[in-house]
């Protein structure tokens, strides 16, 4: 039994670890906090020679790997629950090309506006476009954003045939 929160103890001379079960939770990759499941007592760290330290009391113990440090003492490496975030856009779908980049959302105007690679400072909008330029209507797929701010448009559309039943009103 641990009594004032004993966790070492010295055998021989040498400093041990108490057969307390302790849970070891993750902070990054290579930190964790030792909890005895109702406050922090240490922490576990690898350090740059591809070992890992266990501070408990001010005390450091060095291990050569978490299966080690899990067959020498009874501490408990914990695997944090995986979180599947659904990711939601904030604007209507509407078709756009296969791959999008630097996505955002033209609120002024209503429109999902991307660029086609990562590098492109040209932007297109996403779905079917009736665009008027010279005088004539035209159906445009994700027609450039430059387009929409200069000529006269109506959409954006989910099929080309929304769009096109437009020009024939």
């Amino acid at each position: 039994m641990v009594r004032n929160n004993i966790y070492v103890y010295e055998l021989n001379g040498e400093k041990m670890i108490l057969d307390v079960e302790l849970t070891a939770k993750p902070i990054s990759d290579e930190f964790w906090i030792l909890t005895d499941g109702e406050r922090k007592v240490g922490n576990v760290c690898a350090n740059n020679v591809g070992t890992f330290n266990v501070n408990l009391q001010n005390e450091m113990f060095e291990f050569e790997s978490i299966s080690k440090i899990q067959k020498k003492t009874n501490i408990k490496f914990v695997v944090p629950k995986e979180t599947v975030v659904k990711a939601e856009t904030p604007y209507p779908e509407y078709p756009h090309t296969a791959r999008t980049y630097n996505s955002v959302y033209d609120v002024k105007r209503g429109l999902h506006v991307f660029t086609k690679t990562k590098k492109s400072k040209c932007f297109h909008a996403a779905g079917y476009f009736v665009v008027e330029h010279n005088g004539i209507n035209q159906v445009i797929f994700c027609p450039k954003y430059i387009f929409i701010q200069r000529y006269p448009y109506k959409g954006p559309f989910k099929t080309k045939e929304e769009a096109k039943n437009l020009i024939n009103i």
